[in-house]
């Protein structure tokens, strides 16, 4: 899974700079920037795209420009003269309209190319195919939407993936950001309407559920935290934020993973079991684990004694299970996600 980031050139090259090292010290790996946004007023296209590409190498991050046929005209090239922006530092261009078949099926044997992934369908597709596109050359980029209600669907999404990995054709999607949003509505610039008011976080799992090979950031940054988050899901660990009870702060920042016979009612830590750790019986005065409560099984529980749980559903409270903790209520809609076989971190909740 790879994630991304975007650039834009009328903010200031030290704000985009310093967004770029934190993105790419966390495991961030492309750029994506417009040269066609209606906001932006007085830029010097061809310094900024330049620099920009410069200072991406130095992060070793890909650059994919947003390009229209009056982009040309602002960087003074003839479409024939796309291939240069190589030397700029620009690893390909997301085509958008204004061009034919021909030319972008020419492109893509000299540059990596981002088709609009929300609105080619497939008889253009198969064009371009006819035209010669290279499929290892080419990725479908889905639109953001900074105006509320006008999104796209999760099953929109699922299925033109579905379209382009027919034809060999990796997707992007865009989540929104959560510290600085991008101007002039500031409400988000996500894929799927119904991302606008989650974390990214969980925005991000959902498109990795939705078969997406690549992830953008669509605003301008983000919180530390969140940075935290996404680097747990790019290397396939789900971030918990807890708050456990005394006793058990062995189990923070603990790396789990679920059994992969997934339990209806709760997730089974498999790693907890391999603890050495046993606990005495803790009297807890409860009828029921609510959902999100961590528990652990104490000695009278036999073998299973030490297993650590994570109730999903209330469950019936049990005697012989002392509660450990609790999931904050942030992450309860990222624990849903914990499916068989899933890893999963539990972190201090008060880590910033």
């Amino acid at each position: 899974m790879c994630y991304g980031i975007s650039i834009y050139l009328s903010e200031s090259d030290t704000f985009n700079k310093n967004w770029m090292e934190k993105a790419a010290k966390n495991g961030f790996q492309y750029i994506f920037t417009s040269l066609h946004i209606p906001e932006e007023k007085n830029v010097d296209y061809v310094k900024q795209v330049k620099w920009l590409g410069k200072t991406a190498q130095e992060f070793h991050m890909e650059v994919m420009a947003d390009v229209s046929p009056a982009s040309l005209e602002r960087l003074g090239l003839l479409f024939s003269e796309l291939p240069s922006l190589t030397d700029w530092g620009i690893s390909g261009i997301r085509m958008d309209y204004g061009f034919t078949a021909k030319q972008i099926a020419w492109l893509s044997h000299h540059l990596k190319i981002g088709l609009n992934a929300s609105t080619i369908d497939e008889e253009e597709l198969k064009k371009l195919m006819d035209e010669g596109l290279q499929p290892n050359q080419t990725e479908a980029w889905h639109n953001f939407y900074p105006k509320p209600f006008t999104g796209i669907s999760k099953q929109s999404l699922y299925e033109r993936n579905a379209l382009f990995h027919r034809y060999g054709i990796k997707t992007m999607a865009f989540i929104q950001g959560d510290e600085q949003l991008r101007g002039p509505l500031q409400l988000g610039l996500p894929t799927i309407e119904n991302h606008r008011h989650v974390s990214p976080a969980l925005a991000a799992l959902e498109l990795q559920e939705m078969n997406t090979d690549k992830i953008c950031v669509g605003d301008l940054n983000l919180m530390n935290k969140t940075l935290q988050e996404l680097k747990y899901l790019m290397e396939g660990t789900v971030p918990l934020y807890a708050d456990f009870n005394k006793g058990y702060e062995i189990f923070n920042n603990m790396v789990h993973s679920n059994r992969m016979d997934a339990a209806e009612y709760v997730i089974r830590s498999v790693e907890s079991r391999q603890q050495l750790s046993h606990f005495q019986q803790e009297a807890h005065g409860l009828e029921v684990f609510n959902e999100g409560t961590i528990t652990v099984e104490n000695e009278l529980y036999g073998r299973y004694a030490g297993e650590l749980q994570i109730c999903l559903k209330d469950i019936p409270a049990d005697t012989k299970t002392n509660v450990a903790g609790r999931i904050k209520e942030e992450s309860l809609s990222l624990m849903k996600k914990v499916g068989g076989g899933k890893r999963f971190v539990l972190l201090n909740s008060n880590v910033k």
